[in-house]
C-alpha cells in the first residue's frame, strides 16, 4: 500500500506527531515530497514516537523506522518503502524467547493518508474533492530524458495539444478548443509552475519535466480558483524543492535512435546543497537535441526538423521563523527548432516540398517570490513574479512561383502575484480567501521576406489589468455529505494599439475605442456524498472566461469580446489510482460556451480574431485500474467530446460550416482511448526492474474554424514502452515510443499561407533511448 502523496517537496521542518506509522509515513512524504510504499498493510497501526526537527527525507524515514522496527529501502531518488525488520537471531541460533508484550490498541488507518489535491489550494483530500483531477508522478518523467508535454498528453485521455511544434503549442482540456493558433486570445488553459503561472496568452512554453514532483490536471472550468484562462482547466507544474541540511545531486543521460531520422541525446543534472541550516539550494540544467525525420524534396535536405533545448532553473528557500518560509526561483529555457515538423500528405514517406526554411525560436523566463506558510491550522502564501516569453517563427508564404518568407514574433509580458489565507477541512469546515492581480502585455507583428525585401505587416499590441477578489467555502452536511460554494469577481482594464497599418484599418481602429473595462463575477458550487468507505460521488456547477482584446491582420480590425463558459459536471471516484486494489472515476460534463473566441484566416491566410457565436459541449470520461498482483497493475481509461457551434454570430454561419452542415468544436477527437499495463518487481538488495506499456487512440477531429481550416486530423495510434533497472543510486532504462512506426495525422496545418489538403504532421517516428542515470 503507498501512502505518501506529497503536496510540495520539504522545505521545511519535518513536525510530525506521536501516532501510528501510516499516519507518520503520510506526514513525512507530504512534508519531505516524497513517495513511500508500505505493502504489508498490518504496519500501518503500529506506533510511532513524534519525529520532529530540520531533516531530509531519508533521515526522518530512518528514525521512523528505527522506532517502529522497520527496515527502510529506497528504490527510487524519491520512492522509499517501509517493510518489516527480519527478526534478530541470536548466536546460538535459538530464537529468543517469546514475551508478553502488551499490543497497541488499534487505531483506524485516518483519511490523512488519502491524496491531497494541491491544485485545490487549500489541501483538499482527494475524497473530499468534487471534481475531475488527475495527478502523474514525477518519477514517470525521469526514464524519458528531457521530456516536455507530449510526455503529459501521453498519460490522459482528456489533455491534449495542437503538434505546431516545440514551444509554439496550444493546449486543450475536456473538449474546450477554440482554435489552431496561440493569438492575441488568452488560452483555454491555465499554466502554473509551482504557484506562478507561467503566461497569459501566448503558445505553451513547453519547460521540460526535468527533476519534476508531480504534475496535476485539474479539468475545468476552473474560474473561482484560477480567474480567467481556465475555461478547460489547469496543468500544474511541481517541482521537487530544496530539502535543508543535505547534499544530494543526480545526473542523466540519454542516446536515441529514430527510424527514417537522425540520433537525439540528452543531459540533464540536478544539485541539492544546504547552505545553512534553515537554507538550501536546488539548481537544475539541461540540454537536448531531438533529431529530425521529414526531408525536403524541393532542396534535397533531409532531417531537416531537428530541435535543440537548453534550460536550468534554480530556488533558494528558507525558514525564516519555525513554520514560515521564502523561495525565490528563477526559470530559463530555450528552444531553437530548425524547421517545421510537417510534410505533404501526397508524397512519400515524411516530406514535403517547401523553397525556403522555416525554423521557429521559442524563449521563456519566469522570476518569482514566495512567502508561505504550509503547515498549522491556518496556511498562507504570496506569490509574486514576472514573465517574459518571445516566439520567433518563419512559414513558407511562396505563391506563383514567388518564393517568400512570412515571419511572425511574439512577445509576451506579464507581472503578477496572488495572496491567499486558506484552512484546510477540520471539525466539519474549511475556508479561502484572497486576491490576485496581473498586468500583461502580449504584442504579434508580422512581415513577408522576398529576396532582400521586407515588407512590414499590420501587427497589434493587447494590455490587460486584472484584479481579483476570490474565495470558496467548504462545510459538512453530515459526515458523509459535504458542500462548496465559492465566489470570484474580477475586474479587467482592457486596451490596445496597432503597428504598420493601412490607411483602411487605421481609419477602422480609430473608430473603435480600444480601452475597455469588463466585470465579472464567477459562483460556483458543489455538493458531495461518500455514501461507502471509497466512493465519493458529486455534483458541481462551475463558470470561466477569457476577456476580450484587439485583432488586427492587413485591412481587418476587430475589438472581441469576453468569452464566458458554464458548465454542469455529476462524476464519481472509487478507490485511489495506484493505491488501492481497483480504482475507477468519471464524469459527464454540458457546457454552455458564450461569445466564443476563436482564430480563423482571412482572405490572405492570415489568423484574425473573432466572436463567432455561443455552442455547447457534452464529454464523459472513465478511467480505472485493477492491481492483478502486487506487481503489476492494469488501467485503461475512454473520453468522449462532442462539441458544436450552435449559433453564429452575424454573417459568420456561411464562412464557418460546410452547406447544410453544424459547425464543431476544433481540435478535440471526438473519442480518445487509452490502455496501460504497469509492473513492479523489487529484485532485493534496494533494486528494482519497472516497465510500463501504453497504446492510446486518437479519433478524428477538425482543424480549425472556417473552410481553409476544415480539414480532418487524427484517428491514429500512439504507443510506447519503458522499462528501468534501479538501485538505490543508479538507473538504467530503455524507452520505446511509436511502438508500430506510426505515420498519423496529429495537425493537418504546417504554414497559414499554404494551408490545404495536403498538409499533415505526422507522430514522430519509431524511437528508441537509452538512458542512464546516477544519483547521490
Amino acid at each position: 500500500m503507498s501512502l505518501a502523496a506529497p503536496g510540495h517537496a520539504a522545505t521545511q521542518s519535518i513536525d510530525v506527531p506521536k501516532g501510528t506509522v501510516g499516519q507518520a509515513a503520510f506526514a513525512i512524504g507530504r512534508q519531505a515530497g516524497v513517495s513511500i510504499a508500505i505493502r504489508d498493510s498490518s504496519l500501518l497501526k503500529r506506533p510511532s514516537p513524534a519525529i520532529r526537527g530540520t531533516m531530509g527525507a531519508e533521515q526522518a524515514l530512518m528514525r521512523l523506522a528505527e522506532a517502529s522496527r522497520l527496515k527502510l529501502q529506497k528504490v527510487g531518488p524519491r520512492s522509499y518503502l517501509l517493510l518489516p525488520r527480519p527478526p534478530q537471531i541470536a548466536n546460538d541460533q535459538r530464537p529468543p524467547t517469546p514475551r508478553a508484550v502488551p499490543s497497541p490498541v488499534p487505531q483506524p488507518v485516518e483519511e490523512t493518508q488519502d491524496i491531497v489535491v494541491t491544485a485545490s489550494k487549500r489541501d483538499t483530500l482527494s475524497q473530499r474533492f468534487p471534481g475531475q483531477w488527475t495527478r502523474i508522478d514525477g518519477h514517470e518523467f525521469a526514464p524519458l530524458g528531457v521530456a516536455g508535454t507530449e510526455a503529459i498528453e501521453a498519460r490522459s485521455v482528456g489533455f491534449s495539444s495542437t503538434h505546431l511544434g516545440a514551444g509554439r503549442n496550444k493546449l486543450f482540456i475536456r473538449g474546450i478548443a477554440d482554435s489552431s493558433f496561440s493569438g492575441p486570445t488568452q488560452s483555454p488553459v491555465g499554466q502554473y509552475f509551482g504557484d506562478m503561472r507561467t503566461g497569459y496568452s501566448g503558445p505553451d512554453p513547453d519547460l521540460k519535466l526535468v527533476d519534476m514532483n508531480s504534475v496535476e490536471l485539474l479539468e475545468g472550468p476552473q474560474g473561482t480558483l484560477y480567474g480567467s484562462g481556465a475555461l478547460g482547466g489547469i496543468v500544474l507544474l511541481k517541482p521537487n524543492m530544496p530539502i535543508f541540511g543535505e547534499i544530494s545531486g543526480a545526473a542523466a543521460s540519454g542516446a536515441s535512435v529514430t527510424w527514417h531520422g537522425d540520433p537525439s541525446y540528452d543531459l540533464s543534472t540536478t544539485i541539492n546543497a544546504p547552505i545553512a541550516d534553515n537554507i538550501a539550494l536546488r539548481a537544475v540544467g539541461y540540454h537536448a537535441r531531438d533529431g529530425g525525420y521529414v526531408d525536403n524534396r524541393a532542396t534535397g535536405e533531409r532531417d531537416i526538423n531537428n530541435v535543440r533545448v537548453n534550460g536550468g532553473r534554480a530556488t533558494l528557500s528558507a525558514e525564516l521563523t519555525p513554520g514560515w518560509f521564502i523561495d525565490l526561483a528563477g526559470i530559463g529555457q530555450r528552444i531553437r527548432g530548425a524547421d517545421s515538423q510537417y510534410a505533404d500528405r501526397d508524397l512519400p514517406g515524411l516530406s514535403r516540398y517547401s523553397f525556403v526554411d522555416q525554423p521557429f525560436d521559442s524563449d521563456f523566463t519566469l522570476a518569482s517570490f514566495v512567502v508561505r506558510k504550509d503547515s498549522g491550522s491556518l496556511r498562507f502564501r504570496s506569490t509574486s513574479g514576472a514573465s517574459w516569453q518571445d516566439v520567433d517563427e518563419n512559414f513558407d508564404a511562396s505563391t506563383d512561383g514567388n518564393i517568400r518568407q512570412l515571419r511572425q514574433h511574439s512577445r509576451a509580458r506579464a507581472v503578477s502575484n496572488e495572496t491567499r489565507l486558506w484552512r484546510p477541512m477540520s471539525n466539519g469546515y474549511s475556508w479561502l480567501a484572497g486576491f490576485s492581480s496581473i498586468v500583461h502585455r502580449y504584442k504579434v507583428s508580422r512581415e513577408i521576406a522576398q529576396d532582400d525585401t521586407i515588407f512590414d505587416l499590420s501587427g497589434a499590441e493587447n494590455r490587460v489589468r486584472e484584479t481579483t477578489l476570490f474565495g470558496e467555502v467548504g462545510f459538512e452536511l453530515t459526515p458523509k455529505i459535504e458542500a462548496t460554494v465559492g465566489a470570484r469577481y474580477t475586474l479587467s482594464d482592457l486596451s490596445g494599439s496597432g503597428e504598420h497599418l493601412s490607411p483602411l484599418a487605421a481609419s477602422r481602429l480609430g473608430d473603435e475605442d480600444t480601452e475597455r473595462k469588463e466585470q465579472k463575477l464567477l459562483p460556483s458550487a458543489a455538493l458531495l456524498v461518500r455514501p461507502v468507505t471509497g466512493l465519493t460521488v458529486y455534483a458541481r456547477y462551475q463558470q470561466g472566461f477569457r476577456p476580450g482584446g484587439l485583432s488586427i491582420a492587413n485591412d481587418s480590425v476587430r475589438l472581441y469580446r469576453n468569452d464566458r463558459l458554464a458548465t454542469a459536471e455529476a462524476g464519481f471516484r472509487y478507490g485511489r489510482p495506484g493505491r488501492d486494489r481497483f480504482d475507477l472515476q468519471g464524469s459527464v460534463t454540458h457546457s454552455r460556451w458564450y461569445d466564443i473566441q476563436a482564430d480563423f484566416l482571412d482572405p490572405s491566410g492570415l489568423p484574425v480574431t473573432e466572436n463567432i457565436g455561443d455552442g455547447r459541449v457534452w464529454t464523459l470520461t472513465a478511467n480505472g485500474g485493477v492491481r492483478v498482483t502486487t506487481e503489476l497493475r492494469l488501467e485503461a481509461g475512454v473520453a468522449w467530446n462532442d462539441g458544436k457551434v450552435t449559433r453564429a454570430a452575424g454573417g459568420l454561419l456561411e464562412m464557418m460550416a460546410p452547406a447544410g452542415g453544424t459547425m464543431r468544436i476544433p481540435n478535440i477527437a471526438r473519442v480518445v482511448t487509452r490502455a496501460a499495463v504497469d509492473w513492479n518487481h523489487a529484485l532485493g538488495n534496494g533494486r528494482a526492474l519497472e516497465a510500463n506499456a501504453y497504446a492510446r487512440y486518437v479519433g478524428h477531429s477538425r482543424l480549425g474554424v472556417g473552410p481553409q481550416l476544415g480539414e480532418e486530423q487524427g484517428d491514429y495510434l500512439d504507443s510506447g514502452l519503458v522499462m528501468r533497472l534501479s538501485d538505490e543510486s543508479r538507473a538504467l532504462s530503455l524507452t520505446v515510443t511509436n511502438l508500430t512506426d506510426a505515420e498519423g495525422n496529429r495537425f493537418a496545418f504546417g504554414a497559414p499561407m499554404e494551408t490545404s489538403a495536403d498538409q499533415l504532421t505526422p507522430l514522430r517516428p519509431r524511437t528508441i533511448r537509452l538512458g542512464f542515470e546516477l544519483s547521490f
